[in-house]
């Protein structure tokens, strides 16, 4: 039987906060899409958002494959350290895509208005868990 430590239980918590937050960013970035197509003058900033879609989902795929060819490896010594790590690259993923949001909405008022019309959950931060 093998027993889990409470540090181990804290970074499967992070893990799972951040990856609930990086799932509701893919979620904005799809609707946003949505909504800029709608308008034939947005189509540069639709354009620009399925750009940052596609780096969420590409950095995503690529820090995943990473941790599940860690996770293969049998010491446990620096598996803590690991799952840490990987928990922090997601998180950094996060501030990533948050800043080109808020960058692009500083930019473009259709999509500053409609950012602000969504339920303010959505960008709860996730820094108070992971810290």
């Amino acid at each position: 039987m093998k027993t889990v430590s409470y540090e181990a239980l804290q970074a499967e918590q992070a893990w799972m906060i951040v990856s609930d937050q990086l799932q509701q960013r893919n979620n904005v970035l799809a609707k946003g899409i949505s909504h800029m197509e709608r308008n034939p003058t947005e189509l540069p900033m639709a354009s620009r958002l399925m750009i940052l879609r596609y780096h969420l989902k590409m950095s995503l795929r690529q820090l995943t494959h990473e941790a599940r060819q860690q996770a293969r490896t049998p010491e446990d010594t620096n598996r803590l350290h690991q799952q840490w790590l990987h928990v922090h690259q997601l998180f950094f993923l996060l501030r990533q895509i948050d800043a080109e949001l808020n960058r692009a909405s500083h930019e473009n008022n259709t999509l500053r208005t409609w950012l602000d019309s969504l339920e303010g959950r959505v960008y709860r931060s996730a820094l108070v868990h992971l810290n």
